[in-house]
């Protein structure tokens, strides 16, 4: 019986070793990327068609293997973007967007794209003051005849983070979620709802796929999953105005 135990522990001490391991070695290769962060713009003084991009990693395109694979890369195509301006970095909360919308050249632009909301999700942040400061920050930022809010997908799916912090990962997600459609809503913004579950999400049945090397941040074909949502979002907004 004492063998049984003894091997028992053995296996469980050996599962919990690879899991931190694993975790350390796609920690490392996410710090890679984020300091290799190189986020789509194009600032080139032609107002004719505008877009102002804020917020963390996602909205730098972190995992993407060149700018023009980003949402923000896509969506720049998409409209016809003449000038692009993003102030998007990596590790950035709700809190600190006021310090990137300081940085804004323009009064007024035709489409604002906020990538934000990950990192309040991965530090489990309150969802109701997060989208309270949140929808007061809306308040601040340039005018805009479309506004599209955008959060992460599901951050209990990420391979980075042990198996047993994946499903309170998905709950801080979901709340956050939730609060996040209202303060759009609250603000005649277009959310982008990313959440899918387990057994819809594209970047489980194909991490390898989908998820970047750090098992956390999309890869180019996960950015494209979540652009096709934009899309879908902004023509049912356009279908709805229209009927």
């Amino acid at each position: 019986m004492t063998l049984i135990v003894n091997i028992v522990g053995i296996i469980i001490l050996l599962i919990i070793g690879h899991s931190a391991a694993n975790t350390f070695f796609r920690a490392r290769i996410s710090e890679e990327l984020m300091a290799h962060e190189e986020p789509y713009k194009k600032e080139t003084g032609d107002y004719t068609k505008t877009l102002l991009v804020l917020g963390d990693s996602t909205g730098a395109g972190v995992g993407a293997s060149q700018p023009e694979h980003s949402v923000a890369g896509r969506l720049a195509e998409y409209l016809g973007a003449t000038h692009v301006e993003n102030y998007a970095v990596s590790g950035t909360m709700v809190d600190e967007l006021p310090l990137q919308i300081q940085q804004a050249k323009l009064e007024k632009y035709d489409t604002i794209l906020i990538q934000i909301g990950g990192n309040d999700i991965l530090a489990f942040h309150n969802a109701k003051r997060v989208s309270a400061r949140l929808s007061n920050i809306f308040g601040t930022l340039p005018k805009a005849d479309c506004i599209f809010l955008m959060s992460a997908g599901n951050i209990g799916g990420a391979k980075l983070f042990p198996m047993v912090i994946r499903p309170f990962h998905t709950m801080a997600n979901l709340a956050m979620h939730k609060e996040f459609a209202r303060v759009a809503h609250g603000w005649k913004a277009l959310y982008v709802n990313l959440y899918e579950p387990f057994w819809k999400d594209a970047f489980l049945r194909d991490p390898h796929r989908y998820f970047s090397r750090d098992g956390l941040h999309p890869s180019s074909y996960g950015y494209g999953l979540w652009f096709d949502k934009l899309r879908a979002t902004l023509e049912e907004s356009q279908k709805q105005k229209q009927g």
